[in-house]
């Protein structure tokens, strides 16, 4: 008895034609949705507690304002926030210093101090920002001029410092190679986030 075959011949080219045509419809359709897909990156609690907490800023607000304290603001905030936030100018302050000298438009880093100079004190020290205030410097916020006034970081390391932004620790400078670890050592405490 022999067997029967179960594809003849003539349909075998045209069917394993058909196959490998499903096939690569498969692949495809396989690929177009893989790259259209967007996938999120998975956040867990303790992400976004570490998040939250570094998206707050505590800022000294002193001098000629309404309200003199310390305050919390959200990351990114800048100096006219601060001033808003402590009941804006008062009556006291001096309008032409603070056009000169304090630049409202400056993003503050954590643990800045603004101070609004008083009327009639022109002897004063009148400094606002997170480089003289504070004496630190924010790699998160900092401009390349900013970064450029620290002891051995120049135009390059500054780019660097920007480029690798942003940083969840001060460590991560050296981790992400934005400095060495002995320009590290030497800067961190002019340094903070």
């Amino acid at each position: 008895m022999g067997e029967k075959e179960i594809v003849p011949p003539k349909y075998r080219l045209p069917l394993v034609l058909i196959g490998i045509s499903i096939i690569a419809l498969i692949c495809a359709i396989f690929l177009l949705v893989k790259t259209v897909q967007h996938a999120e990156p998975i956040q867990f609690s303790s992400d976004e507690k570490e998040s939250s907490e570094s998206s707050k800023l505590i800022v000294d607000v002193s001098g000629a304002v309404k309200n003199p304290g310390v305050y919390t603001l959200a990351y990114g905030s800048r100096v006219s926030d601060a001033i808003i936030v402590a009941g804006g100018f008062s009556e006291e302050a001096d309008m032409e210093q603070v056009s000169l000298r304090i630049n409202q438009a400056s993003v503050l880093s954590d643990g800045a101090k603004v101070y609004i100079p008083l009327k009639g004190k022109t002897n004063q020290q009148i400094e606002v920002s997170q480089v003289v205030s504070s004496k630190t410097i924010s790699i998160n916020t900092a401009s390349s001029s900013e970064l450029d006034t620290l002891s051995g970081i120049g135009p390059v390391t500054a780019k660097k410092i920007i480029d690798n932004r942003p940083y969840a620790s001060l460590e991560e400078l050296v981790t992400k190679k934005a400095v060495g670890q002995s320009l590290f050592d030497k800067l961190k405490n002019q340094l903070t986030l």
